[in-house]
């Protein structure tokens, strides 16, 4: 007798859900909301106008909001206190 496997032909995954991104399209609509404060608004929030308009342009399978975030630390991170 000759044993034989069969395997199971599975769909990719997308690496996202319907439910990432809706929630992805509701973080881009926050970020895209910061368009409309004024620098010193944005300065207080500890991001940069130039960092907003970065992040509201990501596909709809990054989190505008969580890499906006990351974007300032890191940058904020790199200017040492004075």
């Amino acid at each position: 007798m000759t044993d034989c496997t069969i395997q199971q032909v599975r769909p990719a995954k997308s690496g996202f859900s319907f439910a990432t991104v809706m929630r992805n399209w509701r973080a881009r609509s926050k970020v895209r909301a910061l368009h409309d404060l004024d620098d010193r608004m944005l300065a207080d929030i500890g991001v940069r106008r130039d960092e907003v308009i970065w992040a509201s342009h990501l596909p709809l399978s990054v989190n505008a909001a969580l890499e906006l975030e990351n974007a300032a630390f890191r940058r904020r991170k790199k200017r040492p206190f004075s």
